[in-house]
């Protein structure tokens, strides 16, 4: 799969993922109409985490995405800078404070 089939990929992700987004909400418009508190305050803490997860995983693909036309050396030293911010620790130090 080239590039550019990656990224029309990750489009359509996205558009699904929007699609889904809209019809949470729809739902949690007709449960505010239909006046279900309990069910709308539930329902809005599955919408946010959907639209927040989705959001999460297109992140990672586009950053997957980007990796692929870089040189593969480059990308396996990019990786582990990427894990180690500098919050790593000796085994003498223990886990933390």
């Amino acid at each position: 799969m080239n590039h550019q089939e990656i990224q029309q990929s990750i489009t359509e992700v996205a558009q699904a993922i929007e699609k889904l987004n809209r019809a949470f909400e729809k739902r949690a418009d007709d449960l505010r109409q239909a006046g279900d508190t309990n069910g709308l305050q539930e329902w809005m803490k599955a919408t946010l985490a959907m639209r927040d997860s989705g959001n999460i995983y297109l992140t990672w693909a586009k950053h997957y995405a980007r990796s692929t036309d870089r040189d593969a050396a480059a990308d396996e030293s990019g990786h582990e800078e990427f894990l180690d911010e500098g919050g790593v620790w000796s085994p003498e130090q223990g886990p933390g404070p």
